[in-house]
């Protein structure tokens, strides 16, 4: 086996300039975040004494206490709870998988279904503690942060921003060419992403000669998206200031002054720079003024933060030496010798395991039984919920996919059932006898005669049987979501209307005959609330829209602003704050449609969004009302 030294100082230099880097260019980026046009920003914002809060960093804080509390081993899974118990942001993606984690749904369920925000930045900007604790091995950095960003972007760009940028964070420790880390990073998203061709294109341009102002319009107009969150276009501005800028200044003042998601473009470039330069070689005018603080935003809670860049550095890096005794010893932190690096670690190859991870779909979770087990299981079960997602319609029976795969070294012999609401039916058990490798594909339906709730809980068992008799029993428990039940007419219908289930917040006429024709959309259902409540009700439209809640018009916008589905960012016009008593409530909707050129041409959509006020008993506003009902 062939080992690789990596000194003591070096791993706490490289660490500690990362997050110092980091906490510049969050800072530096923060007040000018969601801005689209060209900046001309020259230094920080007013700044109170020390770096402003972020994200960016916040997260980080919640991920290092998950390696602190499961280990190396940890998985989507674990990092879900930790949505659960420390973060309380409503932001875009954040707001939507915590509203589907709170349900009961597991990653990737939870990151995918019903969530517009699967390309953005929430997860790229959360790489850094994955490549730091695992100091040259972007392949397992490249992991961790798959298992991070399928949390809240399951089955979209931003999980290959954070694989792309964890990669090079990694292989920093022993790769300090510019370009060669950019490849490194290329290799282990694929090659047809949106991702990865913004920044091929980019390398492109930069060869060709274009000005750092010029490829940003080009990156505009062929990878731009109206939501300034978008992933590709902001780490291809990343980039571009790192493959534009002279120094550190240069390089984290032109990603800021690219526009649009600032504070994660700056905070991302000035981590790798502050990673490659060691704290000792940024600017005193950049690093003096943040010191060695770290500031924790509010709806971040529940467990012990570092007070310090000198706290966070020694414990990311107590973590790391657990991780690389985990992967099997072939990196040695030593606090003498030097750093030296082995080429076969300096080959930073992407292996079939991490392309696999670019196959998996994000309409099902896996389970590794025993209940607990991280490597080496006795039995594999996928349950599959199709692509109508974790969905059941009252009065109709769902169709699961259970594969059941057997990762013993011998034949396993059982039975598997479901156990699911009082009222409802499902397929009977079967039996199962199954070789070392085999695998048993269970098409199960269950049927819901009524649905009480906004969401069901149902169970997996698996009971294992030996000599005749039962002998153990696993369960596995998952979550049903109730949909929605609305009435939808089009233009020309002034009948009945159709009557349609739909499948999260989302509303559109697509079943309905004349949905591509111009005038007026209606939708009518009811709004059940559980307890007397104030919430701020959101109509998020890609078309002028009015809601009238018990016969009164409560929100009527008349233009089409830009399609944002947001439970804090929404159009002030599409919102209002309401205070209802508990019980079923009218609510019509009406969209209308006109032109055929433009945002206006769009097939008429609306995200009905029951969320949280903005003041709320503790922090974290907008949070969704997860038993709140339509229908």
């Amino acid at each position: 086996m062939s080992v690789s030294i990596l000194n003591e100082q070096d791993y706490y230099r490289i660490v500690y300039g990362g997050w110092l880097g980091k906490n510049i260019g969050g800072t530096l980026g923060y007040a000018d975040e969601g801005k689209k046009e060209l900046l001309n920003l020259t230094y920080y914002p007013k700044l109170p004494d020390g770096p402003l809060e972020n994200d960016d960093l916040d997260l980080q804080l919640v991920w290092l206490h998950a390696l602190e509390q499961y280990g190396p081993g940890l998985t989507a899974r674990e990092l879900g709870q930790e949505w659960l118990e420390h973060v309380f942001f409503p932001y875009d993606e954040y707001g939507y998988a915590l509203a589907n984690l709170r349900r009961g749904l597991l990653p990737p369920v939870a990151g995918a279904f019903n969530n517009p925000f699967t390309n953005c930045m929430g997860s790229p900007i959360r790489s850094e503690i994955w490549a730091m604790a695992t100091p040259g091995l972007p392949e397992q950095a490249a992991y961790y942060a798959y298992q991070d960003a399928i949390v809240d972007h399951a089955g979209g760009e931003g999980v290959y921003g954070e694989m792309f940028f964890a990669a090079i964070e990694s292989a920093i420790f022993f790769e300090r060419d510019r370009d060669q880390l950019i490849s490194i990073g290329l290799t282990y998203i694929p090659e047809n992403s949106r991702t990865a061709r913004a920044v091929q294109d980019l390398l492109r341009w930069h060869k060709e000669g274009h000005s750092w102002t010029e490829a940003r319009s080009l990156i505009l107009e062929h990878h731009g998206s109206d939501n300034f969150t978008d992933a590709p276009q902001n780490i291809a501005f990343t980039i571009l200031g790192w493959l534009y800028g002279e120094d550190f200044e240069d390089a984290i003042l032109k990603a800021v002054n690219c526009g649009y998601d600032t504070d994660c473009t700056a905070a991302t470039l000035g981590a790798i720079l502050g990673m490659l330069l060691g704290p000792e070689a940024l600017p005193e005018r950049w690093a003096k003024p943040l010191g060695d603080r770290v500031v924790v935003s509010p709806p971040i809670k529940g467990f012990p933060a570092p007070t310090s860049l000198d706290e966070l550095t020694r414990r990311t890096i107590a973590v790391g030496k657990e991780i690389l005794a985990y992967a099997g010893g072939e990196i040695l932190v030593h606090p003498e010798l030097a750093s030296s690096w082995s080429p076969q670690h300096r080959k930073a190859e992407v292996s079939a395991a991490v392309r696999e991870l670019w196959e998996h779909g994000s309409t099902g979770n896996r389970y590794l039984l025993p209940e607990g087990t991280r490597r080496q299981p006795d039995l594999e079960a996928v349950i599959e919920y199709g692509n109508e997602g974790p969905v059941i319609v009252e009065g109709r029976s769902k169709e699961l996919g259970i594969t059941l795969i057997n990762r013993a070294t011998t034949a396993l012999t059982g039975e598997l059932s479901l156990i699911v609401p009082e009222g409802w039916s499902a397929s009977e058990a079967v039996v199962v006898e199954l070789a070392p490798g085999e695998s048993l594909q269970w098409k199960a339906d269950v049927s819901a005669a009524h649905v009480t709730g906004a969401y069901q809980k149902l169970q997996l068992i698996w009971t294992r049987t030996h000599d005749d008799s039962i002998w153990s029993q696993q369960t596995i428990p998952f979550t049903l979501i109730s949909a929605s039940r609305w009435t939808l007419w089009g233009p020309e219908d002034n009948g009945a209307g159709l009557e349609a289930a739909i499948a999260g917040n989302c509303l559109h006429w697509g079943q309905v005959a004349d949905a591509g024709a111009d005038g007026v959309y209606r939708a009518r259902t009811q709004l059940h609330i559980p307890v007397d409540r104030e919430l701020r009700l959101i109509a998020a439209a890609n078309a002028p829209v009015k809601v009238k809640l018990n016969g009164q018009t409560v929100i009527d916008c008349k233009i089409i602003p830009e399609f944002m589905p947001a439970y804090h960012r929404p159009y002030k016009e599409q919102r209002t704050e309401l205070e209802l008593t508990a019980g079923s409530h009218d609510l019509e909707i009406e969209l209308i449609r006109s032109g055929t050129e433009g945002k206006s041409a769009a097939m008429p959509e609306v995200y009905v969004l029951p969320v949280a006020v903005l003041k709320t008993k503790s922090p974290g506003p907008h949070y969704y009302y997860t038993d709140v009902t339509f229908g």
